[in-house]
Order: C-alpha cells, then sequence, then structure tokens
C-alpha cells in the first residue's frame, strides 16, 4: 500500500476552522432568556400650578 501523502497545515487555517466552529456551536444552542432593561417610568406631566413664575 502507498503512504497518503500528508499536507502541511497551517495555524492560520486552523483558528479559522476553530473559530467557524465556535460560531456554528454558538449559533445552533438555544437561545437563553434575554436580560432585558428595567422599564423606566414614564415621563410624569407637570401641572401649570408647579411650573414657578417668574416675578414681574
Amino acid at each position: 500500500m502507498e503512504k497518503a501523502e500528508r499536507r502541511p497545515v497551517s495555524l492560520a487555517g486552523l483558528r479559522l476552522i476553530g473559530a467557524g466552529a465556535v460560531l456554528g456551536l454558538a449559533l445552533a444552542a438555544p437561545a437563553g432568556p434575554v436580560q432585558a432593561a428595567p422599564p423606566r417610568p414614564d415621563a410624569t406631566p407637570v401641572a401649570e400650578q408647579d411650573v414657578p413664575q417668574p416675578d414681574r
């Protein structure tokens, strides 16, 4: 039997393959609960009597 010819693999190529595998796993994993920001209170309307009137 003949020996298979082995080709050298660059480290950059291995890094790309690894990054693709990590990205694929991240996209395939089920999404967890979304960390939503707490709801902000609505701006309260200001009544006319609450607004200070400048001295005339």
